[in-house]
């Protein structure tokens, strides 16, 4: 090889090296940009993932406090929407043809049905329930009403009577009226509550009997020689005049159980009175001979009844 050709080949290789490190140098900018944008690009979807757990979070919170909202509105509309739609779909074009009464004893069934003014063949959907309840809350002895369309053509009505456990009269007045089973009074027809005994005295306050009266008629109901003719006896309050069953004047006995119009009369007083109207029916079932002649009996001792002939001075 000449010195020529050498040189030559020298400045070849010199004219390579650039070259070669030029092509290095980009391949490892393209690395270092390809990583920046895959770091990029990891960022970007770490960023949406937090911004949807954000978002799911919030919209699970969202949720949790308008559910129960929705439902209540959802609930208020079904109310507000359902007899209008039970009118339109259930009883149109549907006839009545049947009244069902229930919880009747002292009314008829009859009776009840007439007082609802409902007659067979009248369109379902021109019945008010609410109607039928308020008419026949006007009867006294009916404290309570309910009234039920079936789509079948039958009126339901159920009805919570009165129980009625005496009679009462005022000292002034020939007036009568009943005593339901919590000592209110209510007019209703006293020959429907069948034979009762009969309270008579003021009844002051809030018109009702006292608790005292209401126990000593529950208990008479728990002994046979008291309830054989219940119309046969009359409880006197402790306000009614004393001359009025034939005792001295200003003399207190507390509650009086009279038996017959002129017949014997129990001093009860004021306390003990359950254990007082027992001992007055085992009286009445053990003693009946000896208490024939007598006008009164005094059970407020606790060792013994006392009979009189004459009424009692105190």
């Amino acid at each position: 090889m000449s010195v020529l050709d050498s040189n030559r080949q020298r400045r070849a290789g010199r004219r390579r090296a650039p070259a070669g490190a030029a092509e290095a140098a980009a391949r490892a900018k393209r690395a270092r940009d390809h990583l920046a944008r895959k770091r990029r690009q990891e960022r970007q979807r770490l960023e949406r993932e937090r911004r949807r757990t954000e978002s799911s979070g919030s919209r699970a919170r969202v949720r949790f406090v308008l559910a129960p909202i929705l439902f209540a509105l959802a609930f208020m509309i079904g109310v507000v929407a359902a007899p209008p739609l039970s009118e339109i779909f259930l009883f149109r074009q549907v006839r009545l043809e049947r009244v069902a009464v229930q919880g009747a004893v002292a009314l008829t069934p009859l009776a009840i049905a007439q007082e609802a003014s409902v007659e067979a063949g009248r369109a379902m959907d021109t019945i008010d329930p609410a109607k039928i309840r308020e008419a026949l809350t006007e009867e006294p002895w009916i404290e309570s009403v309910r009234a039920l369309r079936l789509p079948t053509g039958t009126l339901l009505i159920s009805v919570v009577e009165r129980h009625a456990v005496a009679r009462w009269r005022t000292s002034n007045s020939s007036d009568m009226e009943l005593i339901d089973q919590r000592g209110q009074r209510f007019a209703g027809a006293t020959a429907l509550g069948g034979p009762l005994p009969l309270i008579r005295g003021e009844i002051e306050g809030n018109g009702s009997l006292p608790a005292a009266a209401i126990e000593i008629l529950d208990e008479i109901r728990r002994h046979v020689s008291l309830t054989s003719d219940p119309m046969n006896l009359t409880l006197h309050l402790p306000d009614h005049q004393a001359t009025e069953i034939g005792m001295q004047s200003g003399f207190d006995s507390g509650y009086v159980i009279q038996i017959g119009e002129d017949g014997l009369r129990a001093l009860l007083g004021r306390r003990f009175l359950t254990r007082r109207v027992a001992r007055l029916a085992a009286l009445l079932e053990s003693e009946e001979s000896k208490l024939q002649d007598a006008r009164w009996i005094d059970l407020r001792y606790a060792d013994r009844a006392v009979l009189r002939t004459e009424p009692a001075s105190g």
